[in-house]
């Protein structure tokens, strides 16, 4: 059973940005994951995950062996797999019933990995489950028609949204640059793309379909709020 309230962490071997990743464990969680090389950062950053999760194809000996002499529990699979790391650790904080779900490390590396991790958003967030990834540049999420997001801004961060994984109507954007109202946004479209804060929080709902909202510029980041809020759909 989903609990919306409990929150993992998780950090892949991809692009990182430190200084969100800090802010977001200091915030607090209920489990610490690594992800295969993910743990080399984890432990230059000071701080130890509860478990260790992959094939171990990235994370370096060294650093795999001193995790598992202070006692982390480790979940070791063959390179030869149906599934991605990332995946498999999913798989296991769904199962013990972990609604947010924050993965650091899933953007901006290969762009094979990158597109399965989006696919991973969808699936899901099917299953009840809030899931955002995190690199070092940009942040994404899956917006359904059952909640309204916010999206902080930041200096020269900018938002986009592309319909995934198929078309999304009666898209609504209120408080950004520019104003959508009922708007369909047809996969394959680009009038998504590009969007500009103004003072305040931007808000996008939707009336059916799932978009992806983007959020680009990561390095003009503050500091202080998340960068989505999730709220009760409002008309």
């Amino acid at each position: 059973m989903v609990d919306k309230g409990k929150r993992a962490i998780l950090v892949g071997g991809g692009p990182l940005h430190e200084g969100m990743l800090r802010t977001e464990l200091m915030a607090g969680y209920g489990l610490l994951v690594a992800v295969d090389g993910g743990g080399q950062p984890l432990v230059d950053l000071g701080y130890q995950p509860q478990v260790l999760v992959g094939d171990f194809d990235s994370l370096p000996p060294a650093y795999r062996a001193a995790l598992v002499e202070k006692g982390v529990e480790l979940l070791a699979y063959p390179a030869e797999k149906d599934w991605t790391d990332l995946e498999i650790a999913l798989d296991y904080l769904c199962a013990k019933g972990y609604g947010q779900l924050v993965v650091f490390g899933a953007l901006g590396g290969r762009l094979d990995h990158t597109m399965a991790n989006l696919s991973l958003l969808y699936i899901r967030r099917r299953q009840g489950h809030q899931l955002v990834l995190i690199g070092a540049e940009q942040a994404v999420t899956l917006l359904t028609a059952e909640e309204t997001i916010r999206i902080f801004p930041f200096p020269g961060g900018h938002f986009s949204l592309l319909p995934f994984p198929a078309a999304a109507t009666g898209v609504r954007i209120r408080n950004a640059k520019y104003l959508l109202d009922q708007a369909f946004l047809e996969l394959g479209s680009t009038r998504g793309v590009h969007n500009e804060f103004l003072t305040g929080p931007a808000e996008v709902s939707l009336d059916s379909g799932s978009v992806l909202v983007i959020v680009e510029g990561l390095q003009g980041w503050p500091g202080r709020n998340f960068l989505f809020q999730r709220l009760p759909k409002t008309k």
